[in-house]
């Protein structure tokens, strides 16, 4: 039975925080935090390494050697902290820590994250128009967290903090529906 997507998100944010803390301390955060995206984006990439790193099957040393191979050219800190994931059976929480950790750089930076989910995978000049008017309409530089959900049928969720602009067609078609049966005062 897998962990659910609250308790992943809550265990990268503590890993993160412990990994971001470190390299802050080191003065070497940006790197750490490319690195880590580096390797959490090879996983995503590999099917067979995302199984692999996800298996029972497959020891916490055996995930430690593949690990310690993805970030030999690495920091020494993200070294450590892929050794010391793949130890203790966190392996496969790295694109949620790296998540997490491209968060915090963001913070730390003045910027604010958008988490955006389109039902399809938006084209650079609409990435590069939302991040414009998203900071324009903040004052602060935006960085956009792309995530796609064929569930949304058409247009944009946006999320920054707590405020949420939900402007897809699921919604639409959802307050349509509400609206039609609604009870009427005739």
């Amino acid at each position: 039975m897998g962990a659910s997507r609250s308790s992943v998100s809550v265990l990268a944010n503590r890993y993160a925080t412990a990994i971001f803390t470190l390299a802050e301390a080191a003065g070497n955060e940006a790197d750490v935090v490319q690195e880590i995206s580096a390797v959490a984006e090879a996983i995503a990439a590999t099917p067979e390494l995302r199984a692999a790193l996800s298996s029972p099957l497959l020891g916490r040393a055996a995930k430690a050697e593949l690990l310690a191979k993805l970030a030999a050219k690495g920091n020494t800190l993200t070294q450590q902290a892929m050794a010391a994931m793949a130890h203790q059976g966190r392996a496969a929480v790295i694109p949620a820590i790296a998540t997490a950790l491209q968060a915090k750089l963001s913070i730390a930076r003045g910027e604010l994250v958008a988490q955006v989910e389109s039902a399809r995978p938006l084209t650079e000049s609409v990435r590069k128009q939302l991040a414009e008017s998203l900071s324009k309409a903040t004052g602060k530089t935006v960085q956009l967290a792309l995530k796609e959900n064929p569930e949304l049928l058409g247009g944009v969720a946006v999320q920054i903090g707590s405020a949420r602009l939900d402007a897809s067609l699921a919604a639409a078609l959802n307050t349509m529906r509400k609206s039609l049966l609604a009870p009427t005062n005739a």
